[in-house]
């Protein structure tokens, strides 16, 4: 196949090599170079006539090499061109009314007049809000949460845990037999103990010290204050910020020196020791922190690290250290403002969650993003976190309360979370979330001025606490031992009861 495809000039060429060779022996016997002198003049006239040959060749083929990609390179161009007009074409669907000229002749009638002026203002409006639709593409974004919204729908399902914590049967098992075998709700009642005129403002926070001796308020109106749960009355008060302060918390170990802390509208931590004078224990200023650039919404102490974790409206996760105030560790959320967090020092993790709806667990003492728990389309205002460590739950602004299940696997594995169990309790926010010592339990707060206590085994609301007619729950604390409960309402009232009665 070689020999019939080569050309006769190539054929040519190769004889007058062989000519070379010829010539070359024969002048060596007759001492004559006439001979190989031709043969060499005409194998090298061949060579160049070759060589031309060959780079001819060489462009045509190139040039039809590009010809052919050219015309694939212009099928994509057209199809993309195609793509894009179909998307154009999709957009303008939504089109802008018309308008009506401001040039439009105003009728001397005073009610016709009056009907014109509604209309152009309608127009306007109308018109204003179809190019805000257009610009910031609001039925992609529309589409895309419920897309995510069927997504969590139809991945809700309740599951089993260990028997020392929650465990949520499946609902269908729960309806076809009455022998499924699950821990009754224990029996409980309250008795209301105290109902303090706490503040002049909003209570945003309380936090029972872990002895059940004292209860911290904060609120709106910049004080920090603290009571005695025996007595109910105030101990000291102390204005704690130039703005409102949202957000207290206290160390489990040691709540006298460095052990309580601090967060405010005007985006500074604060460090308190309480100092004893005359016989009363009084809140004394320890340590400011200011690396924050946005207010102070979540704060939690881990005690037996001795780190203050802090979550913002500047989208950052800081952990500070307790004693010295030196900043650990700071981490960026690119999701949003942070509007809670919890934290769980055993398994060393920090939840939080904020605007976006989705829960980010992040490393306690590190900067590593350990999972992320998503199927929730609206925004989180408390998050609380079981003794255990295995369940996770989020209060939303539409007044769901959403559980997670957190596998073995999450911290070896980075994982995307769906939750395990919804219940639809409040009308607006949940404001605040506490699980139960025993992790059985599940107290909710929300703005319907409604405390309710659920059985997140059976999804059942065991019942409720209110702190009057028309307050709304703002903030809610439970004691180490689950015994004492003190909510904080809009008008500034704090109610706390204790236990009376529990039959497991």
């Amino acid at each position: 196949m070689i020999l019939v495809t080569l050309l006769w000039l190539e054929w040519l060429e190769y004889l007058g090599v062989l000519f070379i060779i010829i010539g070359l022996i024969i002048s060596l016997f007759l001492q004559s170079n006439t001979l190989l002198f031709s043969a060499i003049t005409i194998t090298f006239l061949l060579n160049i006539i070759n060589r031309f040959r060959l780079e001819s060749r060489t462009k045509n083929r190139i040039g039809a090499a590009l010809n052919i990609q050219l015309r694939r390179f212009s099928g994509e161009v057209e199809e993309i061109n195609a793509k894009i007009s179909d998307y154009i074409e999709k957009q303008n669907t939504l089109t802008t009314p018309p308008k009506i000229s401001s040039n439009t002749q105003k009728s001397d009638n005073p009610i016709i007049a009056s009907l014109q002026q509604d209309v152009e203002s309608l127009n306007k409006s109308l018109t204003s809000i179809i190019d805000y639709i257009q610009e910031h593409k609001l039925e992609q974004r529309i589409k895309s949460l419920e897309q995510l919204y069927q997504s969590s729908q139809s991945s809700r399902k309740p599951i089993n845990s260990s028997p020392n914590d929650i465990k949520l049967p499946d609902r269908h098992v729960l309806s076809q037999s009455q022998n499924y075998d699950i821990e009754a709700p224990p029996k409980i009642a309250w008795k209301c103990i105290h109902i303090i005129n706490g503040h002049s403002q909003s209570v945003t926070d309380l936090i029972i010290t872990h002895d059940s001796k004292y209860l911290l308020s904060s609120s709106w109106d910049q004080y920090l204050k603290i009571w005695s749960l025996d007595t109910g009355y105030e101990i000291d008060a102390v204005k704690a910020s130039a703005q409102g302060v949202l957000t207290v918390s206290v160390s489990d170990f040691n709540y006298l020196d460095h052990g309580i802390v601090t967060g405010s509208l005007d985006q500074d931590v604060k460090i308190w020791s309480l100092k004893s004078e005359k016989n009363s224990l009084r809140l004394n200023l320890q340590n400011t922190l200011t690396n924050h650039t946005g207010s102070i919404h979540g704060l939690e102490i881990a005690s037996s690290r001795q780190i203050i974790v802090s979550g913002s409206y500047d989208q950052t996760l800081k952990q500070w250290d307790l004693q010295s105030g030196d900043l650990l560790q700071s981490c960026y959320d690119k999701t949003g403002a942070i509007n809670a967090i919890a934290i769980h020092e055993e398994s060393g993790f920090i939840a939080s969650g904020g605007g976006d709806g989705e829960i980010t667990i992040w490393e306690l003492g590190g900067e590593r993003k350990l999972g992320l728990l998503v199927g929730n389309v609206t925004s989180l205002e408390s998050i609380a976190i079981s003794k255990s460590g295995e369940y996770i739950a989020g209060g939303c602004t539409d007044g769901s309360i959403k559980i997670w299940h957190l596998p073995n696997t999450m911290f070896s594995l980075f994982l995307e979370l769906s939750p395990t169990l919804e219940l639809q309790g409040h009308h607006g926010q949940v404001m605040d979330l506490i699980f139960n010592p025993d992790g059985n339990l599940l107290y909710s707060g929300g703005v319907d001025g409604f405390i309710k206590i659920w059985h997140p085994a059976t999804a059942k609301e065991l019942g409720h606490l209110k702190i009057g007619d028309d307050n709304r729950i703002f903030s809610l604390s439970l004691s180490k031992n689950g015994e004492i409960l003190a909510a904080g309402g809009v008008d500034g009232t704090i109610k706390i009861w204790q236990q009376t009665n529990q039959n497991h």
